[in-house]
């Protein structure tokens, strides 16, 4: 217990903060190279080179173990087969709350749609399941259920998993693609310390990306097109079908995110979930982040203002 706290209290909130910034600023620069040259081999470059491999070497410096901070822990049969239906179940949540922000920006001129690539043959389809499924949710989750959430324990086990989802959020740099990854965040941290298992989190990203892309593969299997009439302005045309859009998926939510619910209260919990519950009740949980803690968050912030600002008007 005594090497558990240990390793822990290893792990400090500033330089998870610093960490994130760093790897943040690579990602939107050789990153974003990288993907501008070939998609898919900048995506492996992103997600093994930049994300995954230096949180490995920073855990390392650090002398942590892999396995306690990274909860390299088995997951029984029955989370295996419940955690991707509670995904499913959920991802109409996290596209209602995008199409939220979608709806907003169509109201200050024209949404560009994000650059991932649709496959379009069954081969595609499987390299865009290894790429952006399984890759992404192996390297992501390692950094922020893992390293990121570890982190910032100090604040107590609901202000981690809140604050890493967060963070997970606005490391996509895309205002487009914010509160819904922030929603599942939130999910993939609280099915983390349930099962005390990151393979928990590692198999709901994977999930909810596979089945994106399977949504999207579909549609574009059996788009035909269709067309807006001349005289009806695009932006108000494209804000009413967002908005249309918007209310399906709310009320689509309002029933999945129900019986994810229940499903979730039904999640086999760990021994540690059982014996360490997720209310904060630690004497020694700090409440806030101090002002130099925030520093490396705040400068994040204003990048990801700065990007969208540009995207935006380009």
């Amino acid at each position: 217990m005594n090497n558990e706290l240990n390793v822990e209290s290893k792990l400090t909130i500033l330089e998870t903060n610093i960490f994130y910034l760093l790897v943040g600023i690579i990602l939107i620069t050789i990153g974003s190279l990288a993907q501008r040259w070939d998609i898919y081999k900048g995506l492996i470059i992103t997600e093994y080179a930049i994300v995954l491999l230096p949180v490995l070497i920073y855990l390392k410096i650090k002398r942590q173990s892999f396995k306690k901070v990274l909860r390299l822990n088995k997951l029984s049969l029955k989370q295996i087969l419940l955690i991707p239906i509670i995904v499913i179940l959920s991802y109409p949540i996290g596209a209602f709350l995008n199409s939220i922000v979608m709806i907003f920006l169509s109201l200050f001129g024209e949404v560009k749609p994000m650059p991932i690539p649709v496959p379009d043959n069954g081969m595609e389809l499987l390299r865009s399941l290894f790429v952006i499924a399984l890759s992404a949710g192996i390297c992501e989750e390692v950094m922020f259920r893992g390293l990121v959430m570890k982190g910032y324990e100090k604040l107590g086990k609901r202000k981690a998993i809140i604050f890493s989802a967060v963070l997970f959020g606005f490391f996509h740099f895309n205002v487009q693609n914010l509160l819904g990854p922030v929603f599942l965040g939130i999910l993939f941290g609280y099915i983390v310390y349930k099962t005390n298992s990151i393979f928990a989190s590692m198999l709901a990203h994977f999930t909810n990306n596979a089945f994106a892309l399977f949504l999207a593969f579909i549609v574009n299997r059996f788009n035909t097109g269709s067309n807006i009439p001349n005289n009806v302005p695009l932006n108000m045309s494209y804000t009413r079908l967002l908005i249309y859009g918007a209310i399906f998926l709310g009320a689509i939510s309002l029933v999945t995110g129900i019986i994810a619910v229940m499903l979730l209260k039904k999640l086999p919990k760990s021994a540690e979930y059982t014996n360490l519950s997720i209310r904060d009740d630690d004497k020694d949980i700090s409440n806030v982040l101090t002002a130099v803690e925030s520093v490396p968050l705040v400068i994040t912030l204003i990048i990801f203002i700065i990007i969208n600002i540009l995207r935006f008007r380009s």
